[in-house]
């Protein structure tokens, strides 16, 4: 091949328009060269022939399983089948540049499912050959190779010569080869020795497929791509979601061509599946990562081309998607009769069948509906519980209003499609922009999108350096970035929530300026909220699920601030109602809550043991995939009522006495088999909408195994109804635990399955007499009860009556006739025609119409029987119209009852989530005591004795022998609130400081905790300045890092905030550093006077702040053999990771460094630095001291005071 065909090679899709996915190049052979032959010679198929009739009989053959790297096929689809009125769909997919003479034109092959089934192998090469079968439509075998053979003979010959096909285009020509390999050939007349397998599928690709050198695809050279409006990549307004293609281009592609490229150009982000009959086709750079990433096999031809059948489409799509592409499903929406009868009616001649765009899947737009899945049974029971989130982020400028520096106000939109929720929020941010990375720390997303030219440099390197791995797009002002006032107009069309504004979700109204009103205007405090939900709204329309997600009117608001400050309430009692803690981004990253908010884009390389011993992991003993996702939800906001916490403990308590022993048993085996049941609602309330059906492309869309996915759609219903069963079997055990004699009410559980609780059982009856669940599953098919469905019942009836007016048509006629063998005969348009016998039929007045006859007899229609059929076939039209519908009414049936549903799960994944903690304190394996919680707003305490970090309960369960040490803190109530914390390095400063923090939370979740005793008022807030670590990509220095929460510390903590600093004011000199943490030790301990754990390796800080009466001072104590004062490297110390009153003397650096493995020279040589230095500072010390005596002497005169500083 030419040098210029060398300079292009694609090695996946993001090569032509942005970020890379994660692929993986497979060890596939080579696909075809043009210079390939395509049948095989007449010998070699009468070598192998003969080869057959040599070898023993078929039953004596033991088949060797095939061994490949690649998935193994379904056995059921022995030929490759394509159905379609498009004679060029199949011409271009399967186009041949062989120089070999094409004796046939190339047939499209039609099997039914028996055919296909019955097409079994005879002998063991047919597995190569059932591959071949299955991956590209082979021409017809030449008529001279087969002549002369008997039926069976041609039959083994024809499957011989596709595998000989298969085999012969896979082996390398000369343009395969390196240019070096092929001189040496040429200058030795020798073969070289390279092998097959060590050329890439990408040097092979940039020799063989047009779209990477021919010149016709120019427009695909990077340094020429344009958006579909003409734009380089270097204008700003650039659309990497679209592409601009030559009209020339497009008007010499074939008409089924034309359709792929026309749905590229709007597409060109994303892997197109192409249906082409029962196939999903990719062509192009779309084939390439199909070779790739899927292991499909390249189809023959000129261009890259692969593809796989309709039953497969959910594994691959579901891979694809989850290496970071986005995928596109295009269905046809038209039948070949349907385009024949268009073409009639338009007298415009088409020669492709409709296709449509019917959904567009991202990482964070799943919705794992019944095409998206591989399993039967439960289409969620392998997938990822966590929640899927897909942020919008609306931006604009403002001042602090503290000081005139710029800070940002956000708009945010956050939605979960999994689910159909919706979580708006808006909030004045800080110039750490502080309240922003909470969000994203708590509703971690896979994808975000911002208004383009509206976001700030700031806001673009936060979201690279917090949540760098998801995918990031800009969407165009007013236009895909819709205004408030665009939603608002949006969202009143009446296939969202209707233009009746007073019956749109409660918490939508409460954000409009006038509710009543008729048009919907939304408040000044809320416009950027609504553009970023217009935002969301337009990328979920390009997926095709907006009417889906807004239709279930799921809304809630998120307040990252908090609720409304302690010192604006002054009413006690009502203190801390319905307040949560506030958990901001570093607090959940360096306490470890919830694991690691990683910046990284291959998510692999996370910190598995952060994750393994984070809070959320050590606690997570749910059962259910909904209850996972809530119990995350206490993690990140803890409760600070007392009331509700009590309710809590409570609740745990009682789960883990004896009593509810047998309940909490029988409870957790029928919770484990309970389905995903938040995501079962919103799917099911997707297969119920009529908008579908009559609007959506995929009520158009010709499915080829339609009833396959009608049972994973009733089988969805089956699983739903029989995991609420479920659920109400647990509430009934509870109801009859609670008539126990004994039984002390636990008012939570009572909110939970109480009589005063949605009740679902009147719900699960009614589905169970409309229902017979397994017919439904075995047929496909769901025809309700009489009495379920009214208007169904009415066209059955009517049917009814038209049948029974028939009859008594035939009775009048045999009365009438005084003939009783008169009778029914016909089908189909000639059904009801009445035979009568000939010897009376010469009595018939005129108005019988003889319509036939058979020996004997004659048969007629009258008038009334015409009447009456034509009644007849109204009613039964009326009747199928609806049974057709029958599936997905039951679907909207089922969801009309969507909030009782809703309140029923949500109740039971609070009971999952009070087990977990229930399991959680039985299994841990320490003393586990109920905190007091003391509502006290004015004198704030903290008293913790003999506690442990709560996740060492992973530790001790395991087979360690290791032992841990308990520790005891107090804080207020007549001793400091802020402690000074000094010790050793690796003597557990930075463990305490977290253990207590952590202690706070899982305290304030209602849990019991890992201490003998602990008794505490509410904290509000917990702040954290630990560890050392930069923002590079934000462009911030570790210091700088420290200070910024330092900042944040000093400006929003109150008195019943909890504080946790350590070691503030390294990053930088140690001068500075010193009196930087000084500063800030006094102004919390005078100033915010709230509890602080603030440890330190500076000794001169404590002697600083001794005079301070708030602060207390501790050290973690430990022992130390062999100490010299000469030698640090033979000193051996012993951490006894206990707290102990006062000062430690030491860090012990030098032992630290001697653990680390550094150099015993090296530690020595800085042991003597130091000394040198410490003498400097007591010489100096004593200088200063000797001149400040003389300055206090009043008979030191002025130049002996002059010469001493001098001296100095």
């Amino acid at each position: 091949m030419s040098g210029k065909k060398k300079g292009l090679r694609q090695s996946n899709l993001f090569s032509f328009f942005g970020t890379p996915g994660s692929t993986t190049p497979s060890k596939q052979a080579v696909p075809a060269s043009p210079a390939s032959s395509t049948v095989a010679s007449s010998s070699d198929v009468k070598q192998l022939s003969s080869a057959k009739e040599n070898s023993p009989k078929q039953g004596q053959i033991k088949k060797e399983p095939q061994r490949s790297n690649t998935p193994q096929r379904s056995a059921s689809k022995r030929k490759r089948v394509v159905i379609s009125s498009d004679e060029e769909d199949v011409i271009f997919s399967c186009e041949d540049t062989s120089p070999v003479k094409r004796h046939h034109k190339r047939e499209k092959i039609v099997l039914s499912d028996e055919e296909e089934c019955s097409a079994e192998p005879s002998f063991s090469a047919d597995i190569l050959v059932d591959d071949c079968s299955r991956m590209s439509i082979e021409q017809k075998e030449p008529s001279e190779v087969l002549a002369g053979m008997n039926t069976q003979d041609a039959k083994v010959a024809s499957k011989v010569m596709r595998a000989a096909t298969l085999i012969k285009s896979l082996a390398p020509c000369e343009a395969d080869f390196a240019e070096s390999v092929v001189e040496a050939e040429k200058s030795t007349g020798a073969p070289g020795k390279k092998s097959l397998s060590s050329f890439s599928t990408s040097e092979s690709d940039q020799q063989r497929f047009p779209h990477l050198y021919d010149k016709e695809f120019s427009f695909l050279k990077p340094d020429k791509l344009k958006d579909i409006n003409g734009r380089k990549k270097t204008d700003p307004d650039y659309d990497p979601k679209t592409l601009y293609i030559p009209e020339s281009f497009m008007k010499s592609q074939t008409p089924g061509h034309r359709q792929w490229w026309t749905i590229k150009s709007q597409h060109f982000d994303t892997v197109l599946f192409f249906k082409v009959g029962k196939f999903y086709e990719l062509y192009h750079m779309d084939a390439v990562i199909g070779v790739e990433c899927l292991n499909l096999i390249y189809m023959r031809g000129k261009f890259a081309h692969a593809g796989f059948p309709e039953m497969a489409y959910g594994r691959y799509a579901d891979q694809l998607v989850s290496r970071g592409y986005k995928v596109a499903r295009i269905e046809q929406t038209e039948t070949p009769q349907q385009l024949e009868e268009r073409c009639k009616a338009s007298k415009v001649k088409d020669k492709v069948v409709k296709r449509e765009l019917c959904r567009l899947t991202t990482q964070a737009t799943r919705t794992y509906g019944v095409l998206d899945t591989a399993n039967e049974k439960n289409s969620l029971d392998f997938v990822d519980s966590s929640a899927k989130y897909f942020v919008a982020i609306s931006e604009k400028a403002g001042k602090s209003e503290i000081s005139n520096i710029v800070t940002p106000e956000y708009g945010v939109c956050i939605s979960d499609t999994s689910t159909g929720t919706f979580i708006l929020s808006q909030f004045k941010d800080d110039e750490c922009h502080s309240y922003l990375r909470t969000l994203l720390a708590r509703h971690p997303p896979l994808q975000v999108v911002y208004e383009k030219g509206h976001s700030s440099s700031a806001t673009q390197a936060i979201l690279s350096s917090t949540v760098g791995h998801c995918q990031k797009d800009g969407l165009v002002p007013k236009t895909e970035f819709y205004t408030a006032a665009k939603t608002l107009e949006i969202l009143s069309g009446d296939d969202y929530l209707g233009s009746d504004v007073s019956r749109w979700p409660y918490l939508l109204r409460n954000l409009l300026d006038d509710p009543e009103g008729g048009i919907a205007k939304c408040k000044d405090d809320f416009a950027l909220a609504f553009s970023s939900l217009g935002a969301t709204l337009w990328y979920l329309k390009r997926c095709l699920i907006d009417v889906d997600m807004i239709t279930m009117r799921n809304f809630s608001l998120y307040n990252p601030l908090g609720t409304t400050n302690p010192e604006d309430s002054n009413d006690e009692q009502n203190f801390w109602k319905n307040r949560k803690m506030v958990l901001d981004c570093a607090a959940l990253t360096n306490l470890n809550l919830v694991g690691p908010l990683d910046s990284r884009r291959n998510k692999t390389l996370r910190d598995p043991t952060a994750v393994k011993y984070s809070l959320y992991n050590t606690i997570n003993k749910c059962s259910t995939a909904f209850g996972k996702r809530k119990l995350r939800v206490w993690v990140c906001s803890p409760l600070c009522d007392p009331v509700d916490i009590a309710e809590r403990q409570d609740a745990v308590e009682f789960l883990t006495s004896a009593a509810a022993k047998t309940f909490v048993t029988e409870s957790t085996e029928i919770l484990r088999k309970v389905p995903d049941l938040e995501r079962l609602l919103q799917k099911i309330h997707t297969l119920g909408l009529k908008y579908r059906t009559e609007k959506h492309p995929d009520g158009r869309a010709v499915m080829f195994d339609m009833l396959r996915y009608n049972k994973r759609k009733i089988c969805d219903l089956v699983n739903t109804l029989d995991g609420f069963e479920g659920v109400y079997q647990i509430k009934k055990k509870y109801l009859q635990l609670r008539k126990e004699e004994g039984f002390k009410s636990v008012p939570l559980l009572e909110k939970c399955f109480g009589e005063d609780c949605c009740d679902i059982g009147v719900d699960l009856e009614h589905f169970d007499t409309m229902i017979n669940k397994k017919r439904a599953m075995n047929d496909g098919i769901i025809v309700p009860r009489l009495g379920m469905d009214a208007e169904y019942d009415r066209t059955v009836e009517r049917v009814t009556h038209c049948e029974r007016n028939l009859d008594y048509h035939l009775a009048s006629q045999r009365k009438m006739l005084n003939c009783s063998s008169i009778k029914y005969v016909g089908s189909g348009k000639a059904r009801y025609t009445l035979e009568i016998p000939d010897d009376i039929c010469s009595t018939l007045s005129g108005e019988y119409e003889l319509k036939s006859q058979r020996k004997g007899y004659r048969r007629y229609m009258t008038p009334t029987t015409e009447r009456l059929v034509a009644k007849l076939a109204e009613a039964e039209e009326e009747r199928d119209k609806i049974r057709l519908d029958l599936l997905r009414r039951v679907f909207a049936e089922f969801d009309r009852r969507k909030n009782r549903w809703a309140a029923a799960m949500q109740n039971i994944s609070t009971f999952d989530c009070l087990l977990s903690l229930s399991q959680y304190v039985k299994t841990s394996g320490m003393t586990m005591t109920r905190p007091e919680i003391v509502a006290d707003p004015e004198n704030v305490f903290l008293e913790v004795v003999e506690g442990y970090h709560p996740c060492l309960s992973l530790l001790m369960s395991s087979a360690s022998k290791q032992e841990y040490i308990p520790n005891t803190t107090r804080m207020g109530s007549g001793s400091p609130l802020t402690i000074l914390l000094t010790g050793p390095n690796m003597g557990g400063k930075s463990t305490l400081m977290r253990q207590v923090a952590v202690l706070v939370v899982l305290a304030q979740m209602g849990c019991l905790v890992p201490a003998s005793s602990m008794k505490f008022t509410p904290v509000d807030r917990i702040f954290t300045r630990i560890g050392a670590s930069d923002r590079i990509v934000a462009g911030q220095s570790t210091f700088f890092v420290e200070l910024n929460e330092t900042k944040t510390i000093l400006r929003d903590a109150t008195i019943h905030s909890l504080v946790v600093v350590d070691e503030l004011g390294r990053g930088t000199s140690t001068n500075d550093g010193a009196a930087i943490a000084s500063a800030v030790l006094k102004y919390i301990a005078g100033n915010l006077r709230c509890r602080c754990f603030f440890s330190t390796h500076y000794l001169a800080l404590c002697s600083e702040v001794k005079s301070e009466p708030n602060v207390a001072f501790a050290h973690m104590a430990c022992m130390v053999e062999n100490e010299c004062k000469d030698d640090p490297t033979i000193e051996n110390v012993t951490f006894l990771y206990t707290v102990t009153e006062g000062i430690c003397p030491k860090s012990y650096g030098f032992y630290a460094a001697k653990l680390a493995g550094i150099p015993s020279a090296v530690v020595r040589r800085a042991f003597e630095a130091s000394g040198q230095y410490q003498v400097g500072l007591s010489r100096a010390a004593e200088a200063l001291k000797s001149i400040r005596n003389l300055a206090m002497d009043p008979g030191t005169s002025r130049n002996e005071l002059v010469d001493a500083l001098r001296r100095l």
